[in-house]
């Protein structure tokens, strides 16, 4: 089964997706610091998708990011950026981190359902 991780300070936010992603064929794992889902994958947990926020305390999800495609293991995990922001720089920067897509708050569930399942490929 496909591990997705969600990382949203917001336990709000974190909970909307949990009630998006229960029917799914998918193992969830939920942070709400980018920093500890980043010592877990340090340590070897490979996730087939991350799903993060762009604005956190401590780490933000760009910090994530770049931090991220330097553990060999998720070089090239794709990623999604759950975020309430909609500015093209911030896009274009994501874009170039390797981001794979980018969708804003308040998310439509059906539309986060449907990227989760393109990405991993699930019937």
């Amino acid at each position: 089964m496909p591990l997705v991780i969600f990382i949203d300070d917001s336990e709000t936010a974190l909970a909307s997706t949990r009630m998006v992603t229960n029917s799914m064929p998918i193992e969830v794992k939920q942070y709400t610091e980018a920093q500890v889902a980043l010592a877990e994958i340090k340590d070897g947990m490979t996730p087939d998708l991350i799903i993060t926020d762009l604005n956190m305390p401590v780490m933000n999800g760009f910090e994530f990011l770049e931090a991220l495609r330097q553990v060999g293991a998720t070089s090239r995990t794709p990623c999604l950026m759950l975020t309430t922001e909609t500015k093209a720089e911030l896009k274009q920067k994501g874009k170039s981190l390797g981001l794979t897509g980018w969708i804003v708050k308040p998310f439509n569930p059906a539309q986060l359902k449907q990227a989760i399942t393109r990405v991993l490929r699930l019937p």
